[in-house]
């Protein structure tokens, strides 16, 4: 899944857990300047109940991290 804010593509990767009924997901946040493509990944450990669960997280996390609002994760672009 993607969504764009505030000039940024937020790229969701939601899978279920082979081990388990967990969801588990990660999310790129990328730009297209005049000149480059930049993307940063983003990865974490936390599992959730539902494909919906994860989702919002990943989108939500994606929105502090542009915001500047997240305490550890920054991009740098």
């Amino acid at each position: 899944m993607s969504i764009q804010y505030k000039g940024y593509d937020l790229d969701l990767s939601t899978s279920k857990s082979s081990c388990s009924d967990e969801w588990m997901t990660s999310l790129h946040i990328s730009k297209i300047s005049s000149d480059e493509y930049k993307i940063k990944p983003f990865y974490y450990k936390d599992t959730f109940k539902t494909k919906e669960e994860a989702d919002d997280y990943s989108t939500n996390l994606g929105k502090q991290i542009i915001d500047g609002a997240h305490p550890t994760l920054k991009i740098d672009f």
